[in-house]
């Protein structure tokens, strides 16, 4: 695995979401994960880590290259 600086996690999961799916709210409706608003963000990377196994994973598969 990488090194990775601190927030890197986070920052990968707000740029697949924004640019594979159009937003964080947009994400969630597309993976039927059921957290709105202000739930979204202590939520999305538990919610991350079942869907794809981790957020590297998850970055992998989105980002190509970029992570």
């Amino acid at each position: 695995m990488k090194s990775r600086e601190p927030g890197w996690d986070a920052k990968a999961i707000a740029k697949v979401a924004k640019e594979q799916f159009g937003g964080l709210r947009e994400m969630f409706e597309a993976h039927g994960w059921p957290e709105r608003g202000s739930q979204m963000m202590p939520a999305q990377q538990k919610r991350v880590k079942e869907a794809y196994g981790s957020v590297e994973a998850f970055a992998d598969k989105f980002l190509k290259g970029e992570n």
